[in-house]
């Protein structure tokens, strides 16, 4: 029997929950070394995440590209990602796009990253920016053990609205929780939170100082003493806001900016002194 449109339609607003799919993605990655060079060991991967390692450049370390296929996320959807560098593996991890967090009806777009990291590994996390949308919702949490001797490289940032489009995030909801172990012994936790009128806090001198865009560089390596100088010295070209500071074992770079190609800009800077002038993986030059 046909149904009339108008049933049809008052059914779609009083249950529209039924009829929406969610977005559902994990992906499980160990790296080890095959014949003196870093190769995937394993490689898990379901619904919208999807991993590839493209033929790296010579003399430099694989780049592993995490792909979501759903080509963004918004309430209720999950993603979940667990990556092993082996004993003397060197990768980075990055992202193809930026990662878009839309709108919510009220669920909370849920991701969660598990990272560990064996002695004399080299691991890198460079993923690009995540950009939230107007009323979207994220709950995020990274866990992070790295052996002695090993050396983690992680970059995160977050951008409330495509300034050159004219958006602006004026509610919403971003909890983001770091935790990194070395050892097995915490070393660094933080957690972020921001919700409500998100424009307006971040506007506030305590808070944002008006930046719609920041950042964090984490550093676990030996003899971190000696790039604090270097990066200040870098910060001087800055567009934006940069500061460094080392503690724990970990050295950690802040950045705010008023929007994320600025961001960009200035994390670039330090990324090219604490990688040594080595080149930005290819999907951040694209």
């Amino acid at each position: 029997m046909e149904i009339p449109a108008a049933r049809l339609a008052a059914g779609v607003m009083a249950n529209p929950p039924a009829l929406l799919t969610r977005s559902r993605g994990a992906a499980d990655l160990r790296f080890k070394l095959r014949e003196g060079a870093t190769d995937f060991d394993r490689l898990y991967q379901s619904g919208c995440l999807r991993v590839l390692m493209p033929a790296s450049e010579p003399g430099f370390s694989p780049d592993a590209i995490v792909m979501n296929t759903s080509g963004g996320l918004t309430g209720g959807d999950e993603i979940s990602l667990d990556c092993h560098w082996q004993s003397g593996t060197s990768a980075a991890l990055c992202s193809q796009a930026a990662e878009k967090i839309y709108r919510s009806t009220g669920a909370d777009v849920q991701i969660s990253n598990r990272l560990n990291v064996r002695d004399g590994a080299n691991a890198e996390w460079l993923p690009q920016e995540t950009i939230i949308f107007d009323r979207a919702r994220m709950r995020r949490s990274f866990e992070v053990d790295v052996a002695h001797g090993a050396r983690f490289l992680a970059v995160e940032s977050l951008v409330f609205g495509r300034t050159a489009m004219g958006e602006e995030v004026t509610s919403g909801f971003v909890r983001d929780c770091w935790r990194i172990r070395i050892a097995g012994v915490l070393v660094y936790a933080d957690a972020f939170q921001i919700s409500g009128a998100i424009a307006t806090k971040l506007d506030r001198a305590a808070i944002g100082g008006f930046a719609r865009a920041f950042g964090t560089i984490l550093l676990v390596a030996e003899n971190l003493s000696a790039l604090i100088d270097d990066l200040r010295a870098t910060f001087a070209a800055a567009l934006g806001r940069a500061a460094v500071s080392q503690w724990n074992g970990i050295l950690a770079a802040r950045f705010l900016a008023p929007d994320g190609e600025v961001l960009k800009h200035d994390i670039a800077l330090a990324l090219n002194v604490i990688r040594a002038g080595r080149p930005l993986p290819r999907a951040w030059r694209c």
